[in-house]
C-alpha cells in the first residue's frame, strides 16, 4: 500500500514486516538500540518478537520504506506497559530513523496502524510516550495519565478509534 507522497522524493511505502522478512533485523536493532538496551531486554528477544509480526492479529508490525530502503516502523501489540495490564491494544515501537523525521511519515505510520487496528476489530487504542505527546495529540490522541516507565515520566495515551469501513 503506497501512502501520499511526501514533499520530495519518493512516495513512501507502508506494508506488514512480515512481507519483508530481510527487513527484522533492521525493525530489531531500531527498537533494541531505541528502548530494549535500557529494559536488560535482549536482541535475540527484539527478533523473536518481529519473527511473530502477522498481518492477521498480534503483534502487528508495519514497516515504511521509501525508495526500498526501511525508513520507519510502528507496532501494534497486545500489552506494553506493565503498569497498567488492564489496557490493550497498544501502539508500540513508534520508530523513524533520524535521517528521515519531519517528512510526515511518523503520522503517516500512526494512521495506517489505527487503521490495521480498526480492521482486527479493536476500539481503542494505548499508547505511552515520554517525548513525542504532541505528535499524538496531533493525531487526535488524548492523554489520560501521566506515569513513570523504565524511560522516565510519561504521557498514557488514549484514542478511540472509528469502526472498521470495508472499501
Amino acid at each position: 500500500m503506497t501512502a501520499r507522497p511526501l514533499q520530495t522524493g519518493a512516495p513512501v511505502a507502508i506494508d506488514y514486516l512480515e512481507t519483508y522478512p530481510n527487513l527484522i533485523p533492521v525493525c530489531a536493532s531500531w527498537t533494541f538500540g531505541q528502548w530494549g538496551c535500557q529494559s536488560n531486554d535482549s536482541y535475540e528477544r527484539t527478533i523473536r518478537d518481529f519473527e511473530a509480526a502477522t498481518k492477521s492479529s498480534m503483534p502487528l508490525t508495519l514497516i515504511a520504506t521509501q525508495d526500498n530502503i526501511p525508513v520507519g516502523m510502528i507496532t501494534l501489540g497486545e500489552r506494553d506497559f506493565e503498569g497498567r495490564p488492564d489496557l490493550s491494544p497498544w501502539l508500540k515501537s513508534l520508530y523513524v530513523h533520524p535521517f528521515h523525521r519531519n517528512k510526515r511519515i511518523a503520522s503517516l505510520l500512526i494512521e495506517r496502524l489505527v487503521h490495521e487496528a480498526s480492521r482486527l476489530g479493536c476500539d481503542t487504542l494505548y499508547l505511552t510516550t515520554e517525548d513525542a505527546k504532541y505528535l499524538y495529540e496531533k493525531s487526535g490522541w488524548q492523554e489520560i495519565d501521566r506515569i513513570r516507565t523504565p524511560y522516565g515520566e510519561a504521557a498514557l495515551m488514549k484514542k478511540v478509534l472509528p469502526p472498521f469501513a470495508v472499501d
